[in-house]
């Protein structure tokens, strides 16, 4: 029973840590990455029209560079990006989030493990 019990407690616990994974990958394509496109999500890896984003601790590996999160701040060599609760803020752009949608210069939309996200640039 002792060892039922353990395990049912690991994989709540690595759910839980992957849906934390998964959140702040989404957070990051869609409040910071300023790229569009579809992106599909696993854990800590997103795949979509523009490749590969990794997740490796606080380090993000894109096609564009790299950003390192630091506290509230995402930096890269380009830009800075800093997150205040609900909203992204960086040098000439801005996403704010509500629930699964971000709004600003793009607008992304999350559902499930898929990322839609259309800039201004790309329309």
């Amino acid at each position: 029973m002792k060892t039922i019990t353990t395990t049912v407690l690991m994989a709540m616990l690595m759910a839980s840590v992957m849906a934390g994974e998964e959140t702040e990958m989404n957070d990051f394509v869609g409040g910071v990455y300023d790229i569009g496109g579809i992106s599909a999500t696993a854990g800590n890896v997103a795949v979509g029209t523009q490749g590969a984003i990794i997740k490796a601790g606080d380090t993000y590996l894109t096609p564009t560079g790299v950003y390192v999160k630091a506290g509230d701040s995402y930096v890269s060599a380009n830009r800075t990006v800093v997150r205040a609760v609900d909203s992204f803020v960086g040098y000439n752009t801005s996403q704010v989030k509500a629930d699964n949608v971000f709004v600003g210069r793009s607008v992304a939309i999350v559902s499930g493990a898929t990322i839609f996200k259309q800039t201004w640039a790309s329309r």
